[in-house]
């Protein structure tokens, strides 16, 4: 089956390693990137050469497209694979929960959106436990200073994080409010929210912590079939502090269980 990357930084370029070292079943057809001078920079430095297409092109192509782009780009990349009968690979929780209607046109065009679990853990034991009775989620997100620096939501509040000595907690809320604030660094946080008890229901809690050199994530759990936690702490991409390396991999491990005959986990 051919894949389409669309996006293609830190989390596209590790895919795009993996189909070209071996994925069976699948080829990577193409890319396309809205920089295209900067995909063809990463490409240079990969051990095979790869097409980038416009949007249209490579959807046209590929049965399986990978979305590795921004947020914003999430409704304009979803709609045209739903509307050619494409199943969709995605990493952006937000983009899902802001586009929650996708659902249902995506069922009558017998289309398919994937959230791939990114760089959380536990999605399987959430979605089982949501079979029942959830009484509450509560999830902690803990990064480096320099993993949130960034983040509109900082330098829009005036939220100094250069001289930090000491954890500070710099957003709480729901899951909801979490990913629109954080869009690009707390996607964990809707699908934490898809999963189980529903995004404006699941607590979330958002800390710079100086002490830290990894991204960490912890999720509390109390339903009446299980009560459980979960923590995770990802290591970095060089380029992008606010991304774990995970991340990636989640999306290889993704595709392969859609041709995968013996299937772990729910």
């Amino acid at each position: 089956m051919n894949v389409g990357i669309v996006g293609f930084g830190s989390i596209g370029t590790e895919v795009a390693k993996a189909l070209i070292k071996g994925v069976e079943n699948f080829c990577l057809f193409g890319v396309t990137s809205r920089s295209k001078s900067n995909a063809e920079k990463r490409i240079s430095k990969l051990d095979k050469h790869i097409d980038i297409y416009d949007l249209e092109t490579l959807i046209q192509n590929c049965e399986i497209i990978i979305d590795c782009a921004p947020k914003e780009a999430f409704r304009d990349i979803a709609t045209k694979c739903i509307n050619e009968e494409r199943t969709l690979i995605t990493v952006s929780g937000s983009g899902i929960l802001d586009n929650l209607d996708l659902e249902e046109r995506a069922r009558k065009n017998k289309s398919q959106i994937i959230l791939a679990s990114g760089a959380i853990l536990g999605l399987d034991a959430l979605r089982a436990a949501s079979e029942s009775n959830i009484n509450y989620v509560r999830m902690t997100t803990r990064k480096p200073p320099n993993a949130l620096s960034n983040a509109l939501y900082v330098i829009e509040n005036g939220i100094d994080l250069s001289k930090l000595s000491e954890p500070k907690l710099i957003f709480k809320g729901s899951a909801t409010e979490g990913a629109k604030a954080f869009p690009a660094n707390v996607n964990v946080a809707a699908a934490v929210g898809l999963a189980g008890i529903g995004a404006d229901k699941t607590n979330l809690e958002i800390w710079a912590d100086p002490g830290l050199n990894r991204n960490t994530h912890k999720v509390e759990v109390s339903s009446d079939s299980a009560v459980f936690e979960m923590s995770i702490q990802n290591v970095q991409t060089p380029e992008n502090p606010g991304t774990g390396r995970i991340t990636g991999l989640s999306v290889v491990a993704c595709l392969r269980g859609l041709k995968s005959s013996f299937k772990i986990g729910t």
